[in-house]
This record gives C-alpha cells, sequence and structure tokens, in this order.
C-alpha cells in the first residue's frame, strides 16, 4: 500500500499547527559572502517545505540549476510490520534525560529580545571539508554519525543531568517513498537516536541504520498521517499537550547533505542551514556542504533563556570535536 499523497505532505498541517501554537517555523538559512564573510539569514517556511526543498528553492529563485533532488536509498513499505517495530522500541526501558533537564544549572538572566538570538555558526574550509570526510571514510563512518556525537558532547556538559540518554530528532528525507507535485514540499519524516554518553559513530551510525531498517521514519510518517481525522485547533491542543510531558525528544540535528560539489553553480555565497526551533524541543543544530565547505549552524529556543555567548560556546566545542577526531 502506497502512502497517502496530500498536496504539501502530511507533516505540513502540523507544522501549521506548531505555528498556530506560537512557534515561529522558518526554516533558517544563511548566505556567508565568500570574500568578506558576510552574513544574511533568509527564512523558509516549514509549512510550505522541508529543508532540502527550502535549500532547492533558495538555489532555483537565484537562477541554479539543481536538478533532481536526493531520494530514500532503500524504499521502505508495509503498515503495520514498522508501526509495531515503533511501538516496540518505544517501550525499551531508558533512563532519559527529561525536557527540563535541557536547561544551565544557573539560568542566565538573559533578556527575551536577546535569546531569541541565541544563534552560532561555522564554516569550514574546503581543505577542512575534505579532512572531516577522509577520516570518515577511513573510519567507515557517515559524516552525520560524527557530526551527531560531536554535537552531544557539545552541549551535554550543560544539562543538568549529562549522565543520562539524550533522545534527539533526526528528520528524515523520504522523497522516493512519497512524491508530491511540488519536489521542494514537506517529504519528510523522522527518527529518534537515542545518545548515551561516550557513544561512537560508530555506534550511532548503526543505530540509525537499525531504526531506518525498522521502518521507523515510515511508522512516524503514517502516524502524523493519521492527523487527518483531527482538525487544526485538535492539532493545535495536542501539540501543546505533547509538548508539556517531561520526556521527549530535546533536541534537533538535521543534514541537507552535499550539494554541487562540482561547482556548476555560479555563486559569490557559501551556505548554512539550521531547522527551527520549538517548545519541548529547545536547541536545534544542521549542516549542509555546498560546493565543498561545510557549515554547521546552532540555534536555542527563547525558553531556554541562554545568551548568544552560551551558543556560540557551544559552536567552539562542536568545531573543536570535529577537528580532533578529523585531524588526530
Amino acid at each position: 500500500m502506497s502512502l497517502s499523497k496530500p498536496k504539501q505532505g502530511v507533516a505540513s498541517d502540523w507544522f501549521r499547527a506548531s505555528e498556530a501554537s506560537g512557534d515561529f517555523m522558518g526554516i533558517r538559512f544563511g548566505r556567508v559572502h565568500k570574500e568578506t564573510e558576510e552574513l544574511e539569514w533568509e527564512y523558509v517556511s516549514h509549512c510550505d517545505c522541508d529543508g532540502i526543498g527550502g535549500f532547492a528553492r533558495l538555489l532555483r529563485n537565484r537562477g541554479a540549476d539543481v536538478g533532481t533532488l536526493p531520494t530514500i536509498k532503500k524504499s521502505c513499505i508495509g503498515i503495520i510490520s514498522p508501526l509495531w517495530r515503533l511501538l516496540c522500541a518505544s517501550r525499551r526501558s531508558c533512563d532519559y534525560a527529561q525536557r527540563s533537564d535541557w536547561a544551565p544549572e544557573s539560568p542566565e538572566k538573559t533578556l527575551e529580545t536577546e535569546a531569541a538570538q541565541a544563534v552560532a555558526w561555522h564554516l569550514f574550509s574546503e581543505e577542512e571539508t575534505i579532512g572531516i570526510l577522509a577520516k570518515c571514510r577511513s573510519r567507515k563512518v557517515t559524516v552525520n554519525s560524527v557530526l551527531l556525537q560531536h554535537l552531544d558532547e557539545a552541549v551535554r556538559a550543560d544539562i543538568r543531568r549529562p549522565h543520562l540518554t539524550i533522545p534527539w530528532m533526526i528528520p528524515v528525507n523520504i522523497r522516493g517513498d512519497i512524491s508530491l507535485p511540488d519536489d521542494t514540499s514537506n517529504h519528510v519524516s523522522c527518527v529518534q537516536v537515542d545518545l548515551a554518553p561516550n557513544d561512537l559513530a560508530e555506534e550511532i551510525q548503526k543505530q540509525i541504520q537499525r531504526r531506518l531498517k525498522n521502518g521507523e521514519h515510515r511508522a512516524n510518517y503514517l502516524l502524523l498521517g493519521l492527523g487527518k481525522f483531527l482538525s487544526h485547533e485538535s492539532k493545535v491542543k495536542f501539540l501543546n499537550k505533547d509538548r508539556s510531558k517531561p520526556a521527549g525528544n530535546i533536541g534537533a540535528f538535521s543534514n541537507l547533505g552535499v550539494w554541487d560539489s562540482k561547482k556548476k553553480i555560479k555563486t559569490e555565497y557559501s551556505w548554512l542551514f539550521c531547522p527551527p526551533v520549538v517548545k519541548g524541543q529547545l536547541l536545534a543544530a544542521g549542516c549542509v556542504t555546498f560546493q565543498n565547505r561545510l557549515g554547521l549552524a546552532i540555534q536555542a529556543h527563547p525558553q531556554l533563556r541562554v545568551s548568544s555567548d552560551t551558543v556560540h560556546a557551544w559552536m567552539t566545542r562542536w568545531t573543536g570535536k570535529i577537528n580532533e577526531s578529523s585531524f588526530y
């Protein structure tokens, strides 16, 4: 049985409900001038498209020939089996960090306006990016797994109980499993990845592969599809109730992959990307490799009440750990 094919994907209605609950659902993209390193942020609504689609829109609007967007390598089918495996996985006993742990031990006296600007970014050089990719290949692990390992390490020290397992939400591109009229629409689902202290990239990669093999991304998409039986108001109430629970994903990490490695697009800019932050999921990090330069970005939700200095400290730790693992 094929998945349903609404115009913008089943996730879009949930993103609209999230926006109605008070979240800003703009996907953050940064243009960094190659010569001056001046940065300009742009936003594309997650209600209309996913991260890959949003980036494709920005590039196409500037005249770039982006071509076919990436599709899932191995299609996932079935309904009962993926849902059953997701249910079994969710019932496994684990000592999780709670959402209330996702705040500094001593909350900073940060103004709401400053907290809303708690964003940090980093752009690796081509040489550094090549080194990172080479090290990942030598270890036979994905860049995604390495980045997630070191992101978790970078922020873990600042949660209240760093010895607990942290659940991260990882978006999954499901182009190929579903096909919508607009290829930039929300062809997206997700899996949860549970990271314990000292988990290595190899262990993270095996966990992600297992969850994808079990079809947890498909199960989550099917569950999102049940939203067609709920009104918009009911979706908003459901999200508010779910995010008030102690347990749940407390961070999101998204990787848009590699774009234009042969530099066919004529441009003066490098790019950054970061998914939105929402209530209940107060930290978001994203990466994209454009024209052989890996760009990273982190942003914190205003409810975290952390300053820009704190987020920059997380970025410094993250990039430092990436460099250490890549060149030593």
